[in-house]
């Protein structure tokens, strides 16, 4: 499926990778529109982008998102064919944090909206789409963001157990609707420069990580986006989780 002039639905573009994606397809010619949590960044979208539709939108809540994908063809002749779940949060916190000492235990509160952002948000956009496209008999590619700490990574348990379920789901959707001409991929970055990273991980500790790299550096999101870019266009990649992280291992 080629990206230009395809109409391609970005949760979470108001701001870092989601942001980044909006402009990269966009610039490339794809007709895009995004749907945003943070009212802030909703009420301020048109200054940047005047062109591409962004609804604020928790895209947890399966009523919210079913209300949006019927707004976006209704006020804007939008029906998406592609579905990026970019949208996510990420969190950090061991299981048992003896620094701690009201309750070391992991706060259920944050493991709760750590899985429900990460992992109910790919469910229920998916879901959504995806029964959209069999019902129209109509092609479609959902290409969702995973992580490096899928995998498990030391202190994020809510967070690499949400990016393992996205994995799961991925492929597990792939053998389910590949006969119906629907294709599933992940993309699991590394460490890559951006804002939520540097937000996320102490100074010197990134530096630690980038020398940890056998690339010897963080990623970049021109590589990440041309990552995406080839999971929607290559018409034989389905059940893919793609890892790009320049050969870190963690």
């Amino acid at each position: 499926m080629k990206v230009a002039e395809t109409k391609i639905l970005i949760t979470g573009g108001g701001s870092g990778i989601g942001r980044y994606l909006v402009e990269s397809f966009s610039r490339d010619g794809a007709r895009v529109a995004t749907l945003e949590y943070s009212a802030e960044a909703v009420a301020s979208w048109s200054e940047s982008f005047p062109e591409v539709p962004c609804l604020q939108c928790d895209v947890t809540d399966p009523v919210a998102v079913e209300s949006a994908i019927r707004r976006l063809g209704e006020d804007h002749d939008f029906s998406p064919e592609v579905l990026i779940n970019n949208a996510g949060i990420i969190h950090s916190e061991p299981l048992v944090n003896l620094l701690r000492r009201d309750d070391p235990r992991h706060d259920m509160e944050s493991w709760r909206r750590t899985v429900s952002g990460n992992l109910d948000s790919t469910f229920v956009m998916t879901r959504e789409l995806a029964a959209l496209w069999v019902s129209r008999r109509t092609r479609g590619v959902v290409v969702s963001v995973s992580s490096i700490s899928a995998r498990g990574n030391a202190g994020q348990s809510a967070y690499a157990a949400a990016k393992a379920g996205i994995n799961a789901l991925t492929v597990t959707w792939s053998k389910e609707l590949g006969c119906f001409g629907l294709r599933f991929n992940a993309v699991a970055p590394g460490f890559f420069d951006t804002e939520s990273t540097r937000r996320a991980v102490a100074a010197a500790k990134l530096e630690q990580i980038a020398k940890s790299v056998p690339l010897g550096r963080l990623g970049e999101l021109a590589e990440l986006y041309s990552a995406v870019r080839f999971l929607v266009e290559n018409d034989y990649a389905n059940g893919i989780v793609l890892d790009l992280n320049g050969g870190l291992v963690i």
